[in-house]
């Protein structure tokens, strides 16, 4: 049995020949942003598993543990990522012209 080429569908990026490859014009604020937008979808999830566990909905607390513990994990992420921007900010009002 013979064996084709292996290609790549578009969906997984692949790169065209000679297309050039650009970087992507995002800034700080946009990924920060979207990384929030992520915890609080995170946080809702959790909300809505715990809740559901505790009505008696399900009985799968394994999942249910997780995904507190991961939304638990993204809220102290995003605050570390506050802290650090405030700090940097702080520091920079302090530096003379």
């Amino acid at each position: 049995m013979p064996i084709g080429n292996i290609t790549m569908t578009p969906e997984f990026g692949a790169i065209q020949p000679g297309a050039a490859a650009r970087p992507r014009e995002s800034g700080f604020s946009e990924l920060f942003t979207d990384y929030l937008a992520k915890a609080n979808a995170t946080m809702k999830q959790a909300e809505s598993m715990d809740a559901a566990f505790a009505a008696g909905e399900t009985n799968n607390i394994h999942e249910t543990m997780l995904a507190v513990e991961e939304s638990a994990i993204s809220l102290r992420l995003v605050g570390a990522i506050r802290n650090r921007l405030l700090d940097s900010y702080h520091e920079i009002m302090r530096m003379s012209v």
